[in-house]
């Protein structure tokens, strides 16, 4: 199921984001939608459910806490997000690219512009559902989405795996092992014994690196290079 929030002190553009998304997704697969009609609201339920949102259509001009400082505060919590900004005014088009946003929707064409960022939207998020690796652990076959790793290190011939919900799993393999069966430009080898999700970063210096999930992991000198191409490979992806 794919769970969209959304987000407009009004409740006119709220039902019309979710009229265009509801009839977009007809006979497509099942969704949950969610409606606010303020920041504070969306945050506080984004931010304690069990349940991750997949996609936010997010007003940018609302009172109290605007679409722009509400981006920034999920983007910390939910770096994959797929961030729909809708709003009528095009000229914060350029100051909304600090946040990351996968497609800016002007509500004076919402339902070509939405319908168009939802069709994309869908393309990632089938991405990610098929992005997963089977690892075996006490002869028990669990299927991991590797976009839900933060980062792994080794232990012996073991890897202790480390997932964003901040849960970790012991299995056993070699660290180049399973960075060949994950095979992706997203993970980088920071020294001979860990691995990190570049799209984790949180920040770098040069032989010190900081993680969403609060870990802070030393990175070789030989490897401080790769680790920041990574990274920028990685947001030009992005982009």
């Amino acid at each position: 199921m794919i769970v969209i929030d959304i987000c407009d002190d009004e409740q006119l553009w709220i039902d019309k984001a979710r009229e265009i998304t509801s009839a977009f997704f007809k006979d497509k697969g099942e969704i949950w939608i969610n409606s606010y009609d303020n920041s504070e609201k969306m945050i506080d339920a984004l931010l304690n459910r069990e349940e991750k949102t997949d996609i936010v259509i997010l007003d940018i001009d609302m009172p109290g806490i605007n679409g722009f400082e509400t981006a920034r505060m999920l983007k910390e919590a939910y770096p994959d997000l797929l961030l729909l900004f809708y709003t009528v005014h095009e000229q914060y088009v350029f100051e909304a690219f600090q946040f990351q946003p996968f497609r800016y929707i002007r509500k004076v064409n919402a339902k070509s512009e939405l319908e168009l960022a939802l069709a994309a939207a869908m393309k990632v998020i089938s991405k990610r559902i098929e992005r997963s690796i089977i690892l075996n652990i006490n002869n028990e076959s669990y299927a991991v989405n590797i976009n839900d790793i933060v980062y792994f290190e080794t232990e012996k011939r073991r890897c202790i795996i480390y997932l964003r919900d901040g849960s970790s799993l012991n299995v056993r393999i070699t660290i180049k092992e399973l960075l060949s069966e994950i095979n992706s430009p997203d993970f980088t080898m920071i020294h001979s014994g860990a691995v990190v999700n570049v799209r984790y970063v949180k920040h770098i210096t040069n032989y010190d690196v900081k993680l969403e999930n609060g870990a802070h992991l030393i990175v070789s000198r030989g490897r401080a290079e790769n680790l920041k191409a990574a990274l920028a490979d990685y947001w030009r992806r992005k982009i």
